[in-house]
């Protein structure tokens, strides 16, 4: 046997307060009808007219009624079955540049920020697919692999930071093709291909170069991208990690970066796919989301499931059989 929601047991301390607050409601009765009755032989008179047994039977009844249904909310479940399910949906890849221009603050809170949020929303307007988390600087790196898990594709986008770059630089292209290993391999030749999509946030900052090869890959690949473009034309220095201090080139002068938006808008026109700058509104992430909803998709495969057998229905018939006996009982003592 198990329990669906655990955490509702915790309520099974408040039973015996219960029990105690019911007693201590009892003997409060009791002295209150001794001052009210003037002597204990006028108390006596009114208590012949109440069954004590019945009185703690009711309350027995309440007591029952609260444990069962603290058990019912819990949802026990035993007996256990698999059954196939089938999943419909595609599959993408969230490419992330994490390069030191991404902590420019031309778009606030910063580019890298506003690049995260957005993806984060992406994720929220999306269900049933499965994602991968790519990140790149001057070096790519999968960051959480394929996975329907949203919350951990999360855990590992919120714990995205430039300082944790490895290697320094901006590779755009060999994080595009990174994004194409994470999803895979294409279906094989005959079959209904998934929907695959690669949607790339950056500043549209490339050192590295080959554009063209990895939209010869892209296409190869059987991937469509989308791009969002973090950042302002009119740029601005890069934070170099110490407090207030900027990035300054060997002249000494700050190094302002801008963002590029034509290596985007090739990838994601050259590809089928759509360029869109990022924004504060998200516009652009419901834009992309429904692109993404309306592709083309077949079951990625299928999986057993084991599904439990929810057993809450026996102890909620208990509690309210429990609380109609209490409604039932009558605490007056019969006479004959």
């Amino acid at each position: 046997m198990r329990f669906a929601a655990p955490a509702m047991l915790w309520w099974l301390f408040a039973v015996p307060v219960l029990a105690a607050l019911a007693f201590g409601a009892a003997l409060f009765r009791r002295r209150a009808l001794a001052a009210f009755s003037g002597s204990e032989s006028h108390a006596e008179r009114f208590r012949a007219e109440v069954s004590v047994h019945k009185r703690a039977a009711k309350t027995i009844a309440l007591l029952v009624a609260a444990t069962a249904g603290i058990v019912a909310a819990a949802r026990p479940q035993w007996g256990s079955g698999t059954e196939t399910i089938t999943r419909k949906g595609i599959d993408f890849a969230l490419v992330v540049d994490t390069s030191k221009s991404m902590a420019a603050a031309d778009v606030a809170p910063s580019r890298l920020a506003r690049g995260v949020a957005a993806a984060s929303s992406l994720l929220d307007r999306l269900e049933g697919d499965r994602v991968a988390l790519v990140t790149f600087a001057g070096k790519p790196a999968i960051a959480c692999p394929l996975t329907l898990d949203h919350e951990a594709v999360r855990l590992f986008l919120d714990a995205i930071d430039v300082e944790s770059v490895s290697v320094p630089g901006t590779a755009l292209a060999a994080g595009i093709e990174q994004g194409i290993r994470a999803l895979g391999p294409p279906a094989a030749e005959g079959t209904v291909a998934k929907g695959r999509a690669v949607v790339v946030i950056s500043d549209g900052e490339d050192h590295e170069g080959g554009v063209d090869e990895a939209i010869a890959a892209i296409r190869q690949a059987g991937v469509v991208v989308y791009a969002i473009g973090c950042g302002t034309d009119q740029g601005a220095p890069i934070p170099d990690g110490e407090s207030g201090a900027y990035k300054k080139d060997a002249e000494g002068q700050l190094v302002t970066t801008r963002l590029d938006e034509r290596p985007l808008r090739t990838l994601a026109i050259e590809t089928g796919g759509k360029y869109y700058r990022a924004t504060a509104a998200e516009g652009e992430v419901d834009e992309i989301a429904k692109a993404l909803a309306a592709m083309d998709a077949s079951g990625s495969g299928t999986v057993l499931k084991t599904r439990w057998v929810e057993r809450f229905q026996i102890p909620l018939a208990l509690a309210l059989v429990a609380l109609i006996l209490e409604t039932l009982i009558s605490d007056r003592r019969t006479t004959s």
